[in-house]
């Protein structure tokens, strides 16, 4: 039959519970064959290796790397993103994305004419007192009264419908309603005047029935 022998190990050959003298020793080798304890070190420190050997070690100081990780010129930059466009209002969020955004970034303002969209000042020479008026893209332009007066006759804004006061100011460079002849008279109303050229004379409606 097969017969198994055992070596019985001597104390020397072995770990007992002799060498452990302290809470938190930790049995390790010095060498090959040569089995010493470590004894546990002190709050906070960190078991370190340090040329094969364990030894127990306080926390280095944290190393300075904020420069590292600076966007625009270090070795391990942090994630920055080009600013969006403002294409128009929206409410404030946090968002969602993972990069930052550069302390000297700049946000392009798209103006709209759109519903809910921004407006702009987008011309050089808009000054105080100026009429506002809107571009085809939205923005706003800046016009002087004699310059509104060019751009919109009288004509341009429609048909009163009330009384129209003067101030007692003089009308300059007046044509009034001219007609061929008596047909072409306007409506009747009291009041009205008109030029009538076949008999080059001026007539008014003193009786309207």
């Amino acid at each position: 039959m097969a017969v198994t022998w055992k070596k019985l190990a001597y104390e020397d050959d072995v770990l007992t519970k002799a060498l452990a003298t302290a809470r938190g020793d930790i049995y390790h080798a010095t060498a090959a064959g040569t089995i010493a304890v470590l004894p546990i070190g002190t709050d906070n420190q960190i078991l370190r290796v340090a040329t094969d050997i364990l030894n127990y070690e306080d926390l280095p100081a944290a190393a300075a790397h904020k420069d590292s990780h600076d966007p625009n010129d270090g070795t391990d930059p942090l994630d920055t993103a080009v600013a969006v466009d403002i294409p128009g209002v929206q409410a404030a969020g946090v968002g969602t994305a993972h990069e930052f955004a550069r302390a000297d970034h700049a946000h392009q303002i798209q103006e709209s004419l759109a519903d809910n969209h921004l407006v702009t000042v987008n011309a050089a020479d808009v000054a105080a007192n100026d009429i506002a008026r809107f571009s085809a893209t939205g923005g706003l332009n800046g016009m002087t009264y004699a310059e509104l007066a060019a751009a919109m006759a009288l004509d341009d804004i429609g048909v009163p419908d009330a009384a129209v006061g003067m101030n007692g100011q003089q009308l300059t460079d007046q044509v009034i309603h001219t007609v061929a002849n008596a047909a072409g008279r306007p409506t009747a109303a009291v009041g009205k005047i008109c030029w009538q050229t076949d008999t080059l004379a001026l007539y008014a409606c003193t009786v309207a029935v």
